[in-house]
């Protein structure tokens, strides 16, 4: 008899588990890089663009595509929270005060320590990956590098 309650049980609870799953779909998330939502990046000088994979860069635990076409710089700057980087597609050279100029190739990955300042510069067109658990943001070494001062 016990044994038939907790096995009637068990079918129960795997039952229920199993119609509530379906009932709320999958919660699978893909996204292909040629049906992204690109859009410009107002932070940063003309040129660049970003689509969101997960969450939300301005609340943190985010993921997003960052787009530099060639020959693209982003002025000495930094971000309060700590980032990670894949570089998708080219390459970033990241170039800080003091220190050796650093390449980051295709299919690289780096980190970004929070407050580190530091100039982003693009030979050629370059996608990247960005996750962070805190929110993103971007601040200027100079303020008259930043366009949102413009």
């Amino acid at each position: 008899m016990k044994t038939s309650v907790i096995a009637g049980f068990l079918i129960l609870f795997f039952c229920v588990t199993l119609s509530f799953a379906q009932a709320n779909g999958d919660n699978m998330i893909v996204k292909n890089i040629n049906k992204l939502e690109w859009h410009p990046k107002p932070a940063l000088p003309p040129g660049a663009s970003s689509a969101v994979l997960y969450g939300d860069p301005s609340k943190g635990h985010y993921d997003f595509y960052g787009k530099f076409p060639a020959k693209y710089t982003v002025p000495m700057h930094w971000h309060s929270n700590d980032c990670m980087v894949t570089i998708i597609k080219g390459s970033m050279v990241i170039k800080r005060d003091g220190a050796p100029d650093v390449k980051v190739e295709q299919g690289g990955f780096f980190t970004l320590p929070a407050k580190m300042k530091y100039i982003a510069y693009t030979p050629k067109e370059c996608i990247f990956q960005v996750h962070g658990e805190e929110p993103f943001d971007i601040f200027y070494a100079n303020p008259k590098d930043d366009p949102r001062n413009k």
